[in-house]
């Protein structure tokens, strides 16, 4: 079982990517925004935060493949990524 603090070093981490992907997006790096986006699952699904990793893919699937435009309505994806990494929440240190 993780300590408190390794769990919300690991929470961080993800919000830190998942912000990396919106702020990639914002600027048309859809390519970025990828990459930020799969890290984010990977972490998420490593740390056993399976509702935090589906988000995370759904973020994925909603921006396409790789050197095509995302898929419309791809920022609802990263509201609900948003969303449930808030419902998660952690305990400050």
């Amino acid at each position: 079982m993780p300590t408190r603090e390794a769990r919300a070093l690991t929470v961080a981490a993800i919000v830190c990517e998942a912000a990396a992907a919106g702020d990639a997006a914002l600027q048309r790096d859809f390519e970025e925004a990828r990459f930020r986006s799969q890290l984010a699952a990977a972490k998420a699904d490593a740390a056993g935060l399976v509702d935090v990793a589906f988000a995370a893919a759904l973020v994925l699937e909603a921006l396409g493949e790789a050197g095509n435009p995302p898929k419309p309505r791809y920022g609802e994806a990263m509201l609900r990524l948003a969303a449930t990494l808030e419902a998660v929440g952690f305990d400050p240190l």
